[in-house]
């Protein structure tokens, strides 16, 4: 039931966003399209930024939680493919600069599962450098994929996929294709 409150909040937010910029929403009329109060809201996220970092870690979990340790070209794919089924609403909330931006939540997000991956991994704690290359890698991936995301690129999914499997570092590759994600971990709630 609690998924089902949150999946409803994520739909009339991204219906929102096709006529809306995030900027401009207010989670009181987001409350009014869910037939809802703001306490159901705010029961559930701290503002409307939680909530778009809740709708990635959903589309994130569709493709890896729960499932056997997979990190490749295929699995790059798929994760490309379930954002790209909402592009509109990522390319919105890419849009959004604010302090909580979905471009820092998403890096932050990145280092700290790369970090985790290779500290399991290793069963040793990362290195300075190998934060820096955690770092320079992610980095590098979300400015690939957002160009992707917007348009500003022709490559295509399987291209970048690709690319980016190639250009993963190989303790951190080798650390993700032995990492498994527990969707209730993922979720933190």
């Amino acid at each position: 039931m609690k998924n089902q409150t949150k999946l409803l909040f994520a739909q009339k937010l991204e219906e929102m966003l096709q006529t809306i910029p995030m900027d401009k929403i207010r989670i009181i009329d987001l409350c009014k399209r869910c037939d809802t109060i703001p306490q159901t809201f705010y029961y559930h996220f701290h503002d409307k930024y939680e909530l778009v970092a809740w709708i990635f870690l959903y589309d994130f979990s569709r493709v890896y939680g729960d499932k056997t340790p997979e990190y490749s070209v295929d699995s790059i794919i798929r994760s490309l493919e379930q954002m790209d089924k909402r592009r509109n609403f990522y390319q919105q909330t890419f849009t959004e600069h604010s302090q909580n931006s979905i471009n820092e939540y998403i890096q932050q997000f990145n280092v700290a599962t790369a970090t985790q991956a290779i500290e399991r991994f290793t069963n040793e704690k990362i290195t300075t450098s190998q934060l820096y290359e955690i770092k320079y890698h992610s980095y590098g991936s979300m400015g690939l994929f957002r160009e992707w995301l917007m348009k500003k690129s022709s490559i295509t999914i399987p291209e970048l996929a690709e690319f980016q499997y190639d250009h993963t570092p190989g303790l951190l590759k080798k650390a993700y294709q032995n990492m498994s994600f527990d969707s209730s971990k993922i979720f933190g709630k």
